[in-house]
């Protein structure tokens, strides 16, 4: 965090104002309350539960008339969705609240105590100290339909983690007793494969069977229009050579059953997930100006909204940028130097990928974006690598919906060349 932004922080603190650290917890938050010149003055916990909160605000109430102060401040680490439920509450109360990176608390403890000794209670007078020292973010809640795009695109991503261990699963199993059968098919969620695989997967019970009689189970298993029978051929013959086991068939053929089962239901979950972050995403007045974009999906655009929440929080597109993490950070030491460009990489991970994804495709369909990325890559003086020229568009990319959205205007490559 730069010196400027702590200053500025700083200044907004009230003279006298006392900041409560609170680590949280699943069942009981440790408080250390500290004033303005870093003296313990109380220290508690309470629970995580209603009698729990009101306890809480009735004893920081209690300490500012005590100690005459301005205010008290609560800071916490964004622990879980513990800090939400606090957060909502402190926000109902009106009751300023700071976010402190849990990175910088871990830092901090580690370089005030050289045991590297480890409590709720020293946590909480970490995170007290840092909020009073301006070391804390900005972060808020998100509202309304921003924090129902979020929850989307949260569930969208377990879900296609939940696919992709699935099909991993399934390729395990089919391994065991078929191995061959990944040089035919690339996906196990195919309506061919999963027809072979939910009627006959071992390639020992794929040879006791006639090869008219093997086509005709998948072919009443199969749902698809057209039957590819010369690919059920072709696995046929392989299966009279394939190294799989022999033994425990009937139970690898139940599993394998099984999680297509589960692939199923996560698919069919994964759907109904896209259409409702879609429907969300068109509710927002920022939703068609991104989409003007021709590259930019709408699961893209639903992702990158969901990261950055509501743009009127924002004074410019370099906070977006910060964000992201993207923006270049010094690395040197000595005649020791990382990269000439390189990132920070301190930003929210997710919204970082979504534009790498994004770039790569606009340099592909945008004749604009593809002329920046040779000419990065081409010029004189400095040429860039093909990642440093990506991270150079990401950033630039960032700008383009800053300017989209603010000046509520659609995408045109003329336009975006003056950005």
């Amino acid at each position: 965090m730069s010196k400027s932004t702590i200053a500025k922080q700083l200044a907004q603190v009230k003279p006298g104002t006392l900041h409560a650290g609170v680590d949280l917890a699943l069942e009981k938050n440790a408080v250390i309350v500290i004033n303005e010149k870093a003296e313990q003055i109380d220290s508690f916990n309470f629970t995580q539960d209603r009698l729990g909160y009101d306890f809480f605000l009735r004893r920081l109430e209690m300490l500012r008339q005590k100690h005459q102060a301005s205010e008290v401040v609560v800071a916490m680490e964004p622990s879980n969705y513990f800090w939400k439920l606090l957060a909502s509450e402190l926000e109902e109360k009106k009751v300023t609240y700071h976010l402190v990176n849990a990175y910088t608390v871990k830092k901090h403890r580690e370089g005030n105590q050289l045991d590297q000794s480890k409590d709720d209670r020293r946590d909480a007078g970490q995170i007290a100290e840092l909020s009073r020292n301006g070391n804390y973010t900005e972060t808020r809640l998100q509202q309304g339909r921003y924090e129902d795009l979020r929850q989307y695109v949260t569930l969208y991503d377990q879900l296609q983690r939940s696919i992709r261990r699935e099909k991993q699963v399934l390729w395990g199993l089919v391994g065991q007793v078929f191995p061959e059968l990944s040089q035919i098919f690339k996906d196990p969620s195919g309506e061919l494969i999963e027809a072979l695989l939910t009627t006959c997967a071992a390639a020992k019970i794929i040879t006791q069977l006639k090869r008219e009689d093997f086509i005709s189970q998948v072919r009443l298993a199969y749902a698809g229009k057209r039957l590819l029978v010369s690919k059920l051929r072709q696995v046929y013959e392989m299966a009279a050579i394939s190294v799989g086991v022999r033994e425990g068939l009937p139970s690898i053929q139940l599993a394998i059953q099984a999680h297509l089962g589960l692939l199923h239901a996560f698919q069919e979950q994964l759907e109904k997930v896209i259409t409702a972050m879609t429907d969300c995403l068109n509710s927002l007045s920022e939703a068609k100006y991104l989409l003007s974009i021709p590259p930019l999906g709408a699961i893209s655009a639903a992702i990158l909204l969901s990261e950055v929440g509501d743009p009127k929080r924002y004074h410019n597109a370099a906070q977006w940028v910060k964000l992201a993490g993207i923006q270049p950070a010094p690395n040197t030491s000595g005649k020791k130097q990382r990269s000439r460009t390189p990132m920070s990489h301190h930003g929210r991970p997710r919204l970082r990928t979504i534009l790498y994804f994004v770039c790569l495709r606009m340099v592909r369909l945008d004749k604009h974006f593809g002329q920046i990325y040779a000419d990065l890559q081409r010029r004189k003086e400095n040429p860039l690598t093909k990642m440093q020229a990506l991270g150079v568009l990401m950033n630039k990319l960032l700008h383009i919906l800053w300017a989209l959205i603010t000046n509520q205007t659609f995408y045109n490559p003329s336009f975006a060349s003056s950005i």
